[in-house]
């Protein structure tokens, strides 16, 4: 079974070149999940300042509270207010075994954020916080990070959240890099997700690291519906892997995903009028 977590409301939205409406958020939304896309990250707590894409976030998910308790990223103690406030119950964390990345990102250095997220989940159950590790495979500002650095890294991502998600940020990760980084997960009392993305660059081919990750045991994969999205900081980051070519890619290699390509119809219609992209 190949289980898609959707980032299209959260990471597909907030750095795109158009404009969209708190309506049109909920019902792309509303959208996905009926298609059956039950997992997934709808907004960012972020200040609006940074990501004025996101500035509609309690709106956003007060209009989507009655499809259930989806996820919410947090980037801070204002953040996690914020999302408490509204009666947010998951929350997605992130950082980086880079410090340039954390401090560009969080401004803190990866010790007292993760000190920090400690202090500030305390009450929170691990299994309502997704930890994603960014540049887990490499760092525009620091490169490829050291193998004591990601596996320390990895490891304070899982002291927080059931579920941890590495990130190939700027898409440089290759098969056997995938299936290096996953080594260091052994152990870990978190489940392992992968979020992956394009870059027009190194041209990696995201569907043969996704088969290595299932072929390591990895079950959960992050997409964005029509691929849309990338990091607003980070340079190059690319597209995310699309939801709609994850699909295709699944049920072609006999994996199911309990998500019909057809259910998707409405929501693809929607991304490719506003994007002006040929989603496939």
């Amino acid at each position: 079974m190949l289980n898609i977590y959707e980032v299209g409301p959260r990471d597909g939205l907030q750095n795109s070149r158009f404009d969209v409406t708190t309506a049109e958020k909920a019902t792309l939304i509303e959208s996905l999940h009926k298609a059956g896309l039950t997992n997934m990250e709808i907004t960012s707590f972020v200040h609006p300042k940074w990501v004025p894409k996101m500035a509609d976030a309690a709106e956003v998910f007060a209009a989507t509270k009655h499809l259930g308790d989806l996820d919410v990223l947090i980037p801070n103690q204002r953040g996690f207010d914020r999302a408490k406030e509204v009666g947010a119950k998951n929350f997605n964390i992130f950082f980086s075994p880079s410090n340039e990345f954390n401090i560009r990102n969080l401004g803190r250095k990866l010790d007292e954020i993760h000190s920090n997220l400690t202090i500030m989940l305390e009450d929170v159950d691990r299994a309502n916080v997704r930890a994603y590790v960014s540049s887990a495979f490499g760092c525009p500002f620091e490169g490829k990070p050291k193998e004591h650095q990601l596996k320390d890294t990895i490891a304070k991502a899982s002291d927080l959240a059931e579920t941890v998600v590495l990130c190939d940020t700027i898409g440089a990760c290759h098969p056997t890099q995938m299936l290096q980084t996953l080594q260091l997960t052994k152990g870990l009392d978190s489940e392992i997700a992968l979020h992956l993305h394009h870059n027009k660059e190194t041209r990696v081919d995201m569907f043969s690291n996704v088969g290595a990750a299932l072929y390591w045991g990895v079950e959960i994969f992050d997409s964005s519906i029509g691929g849309l999205g990338g990091c607003p900081f980070i340079p190059d980051s690319g597209s995310n892997l699309s939801t709609n070519q994850l699909i295709n890619w699944a049920h072609n290699h006999g994996h199911e995903t309990g998500i019909e390509i057809e259910a998707l119809y409405s929501a693809t219609e929607w991304v490719r009028k506003k994007s002006n992209i040929c989603v496939i």
